[in-house]
């Protein structure tokens, strides 16, 4: 309710005395309050319209009305209600002359206009305008809902709220990092409203409001919108089972089982959205070891928004140690790292990402990327690991051959203390220290079992050649 509501009420016959402007009469009513004190400024709240019969307001001195009405204007106040006709026959020219210099509407009552009915009036217009903010509160959760439970990205969401308050709407997580926002650009430094969203005692999620119209009650507005956006926060973040977009999950699973025949790899990314003979994009992130699960799933959940607003295409798979995306589609000529730089922290996130994939490629790249172990910082993925070569060699004569090339090892130390040994030997490409400290042998001991190795084995291990082909025979047989 406005002010201006109250001059279009014909049936009270309210007059405006003051040369009310736009932005006056546009004032929002929070209340009505009836005082004939002097200053009754403690007793009064921001935004609420005052009545008053002028019964203790008998001056001539223009100062003393301008101090009175300077002290309505501190509060502020909406505007000012003078009922004629009890103690005054009109209202006095002193209080229209400082109302109009402070820019309070100041209301003429007409005589016959009891105060009661008046005040009864604005309360009953305040309850049923509340009344319609609550329903119409209840109706964007249905809808914010409805569009969640479509698994439609976060910003579409806010796009609804931005919509309906005609204000710029931010998710911000914890960290007071803006997740996503919507609606009308605002000048930088423009006041803001913040609403904490439903949660537990710690940290919370808030919604962030910057313009929209003066004095909206965005409490019972968007209450039960809050509380349908922390329900699916804390399902997201919370939850003890995995998160996947579905499409994306098939795919992902798809393209990491050796047993996929193309055609419905194939199959599976046309369903999925994507388009199998545009680049592909991969981006593998991972929370160091000892990270929860809800904060990992935050960090990996505030990047796949920014994704969703720079890519067509975006789907991701969660892993207990890592959430894989698979894009296509960038929306700009920005970089992955770009969208990782601008969304996370890298100091304890580690990311692993390719750009510009044939489809054919996906596989390969998709089980390099998820048998990355955790190394903090931004990182592209290798073009090619001996690992990737061994997958794409389905062979049984493969592994029956370099079974027989490791068999004495093996025959000669069931333990597999020579095998490891060359393993590690391979892994660190001979390096005396490295070996030592991983195994914690003495270089001695090192020594004494390399000549072991290369007499059982019947090979030089300082030849570049058989250094490649012992360590491809060790993925083969890997488990």
């Amino acid at each position: 309710m406005r002010v201006r509501d109250l001059l279009e009420d014909d049936v009270m016959g309210v007059s405006l005395r003051t040369n009310g402007q736009h932005e006056q009469l546009s004032t929002p009513i929070s209340g009505c309050a009836q005082s004939e004190l002097m200053d009754p400024t403690p007793y009064l709240q921001r935004g609420e319209l005052m009545l008053t019969t002028g019964m203790a307001l008998h001056f001539e001195d223009h100062r003393t009305w301008e101090a009175y009405v300077e002290r309505l204007a501190s509060v502020p106040i909406s505007a000012l209600a003078f009922s004629i006709g009890r103690v005054h026959g009109a209202v006095p020219d002193g209080l229209i002359t400082a109302c109009d210099q402070h820019g309070i509407p100041l209301l003429e009552l007409p005589e016959d206009l009891p105060l009661l009915q008046f005040s009864r009036h604005i309360w009953q217009e305040l309850a049923a305008q509340r009344y319609e903010i609550v329903r119409a509160g209840w109706e964007l959760a249905d809808d914010c809902t409805r569009l969640a439970t479509h698994g439609v990205p976060i910003v579409s969401v806010l796009e609804r709220i931005a919509e309906e308050i005609d204000a710029n709407v931010a998710l911000m997580d914890p960290g007071d990092f803006i997740l996503a926002s919507a609606g009308p650009s605002v000048r930088s430094g423009a006041p803001s409203t913040a609403l904490a969203l439903p949660g537990g005692s710690g940290a919370r999620f808030t919604l962030r409001i910057r313009g929209g119209a003066e004095g909206q009650l965005l409490q019972p507005l968007l209450g039960p919108v809050a509380a349908v956006l922390a329900m699916q926060l804390s399902y997201t973040l919370a939850s003890s089972s995995p998160l996947h977009s579905a499409a994306g999950a098939h795919l992902v699973q798809a393209a990491l089982d050796d047993a996929t025949p193309p055609d419905s790899l194939l199959a599976l990314a046309e369903r999925a959205g994507f388009d199998p003979g545009a680049p592909w994009q991969l981006l593998a992130v991972a929370c160091e070891p000892s990270a929860s699960t809800a904060n990992a799933r935050l960090i990996a959940w505030r990047l796949q928004v920014h994704l969703e607003s720079r890519f067509g295409v975006v789907c991701f798979f969660e892993q207990p140690e890592q959430t894989v995306f698979l894009l296509q589609h960038p929306s700009d000529e920005g970089r992955i790292v770009d969208s990782v730089s601008a969304t996370i922290d890298p100091a304890h996130v580690g990311v692993v990402f390719a750009e510009n994939l044939a489809f054919e490629e996906l596989p390969l790249a998709l089980r390099m990327a998820v048998r990355q172990s955790f190394v903090a910082g931004v990182r592209r993925l290798p073009a090619l690991d001996i690992a990737s070569i061994v997958h794409s060699l389905p062979s049984s004569g493969l592994r029956s051959l370099s079974r027989r090339v490791l068999a004495p090892l093996e025959e000669a130390d069931p333990s597999g203390t020579l095998t490891e040994t060359l393993r590690s030997f391979l892994r660190h490409s001979g390096t005396v220290r490295a070996i030592g400290d991983e195994l914690f042998i003495h270089r001695n001991t090192l020594a004494y079992r390399v000549r072991r190795i290369e007499t059982l084995l019947g090979v030089d291990l300082q030849d570049g050649e058989t250094r490649a082909t012992l360590l491809l025979a060790l993925h083969v047989m890997a488990p």
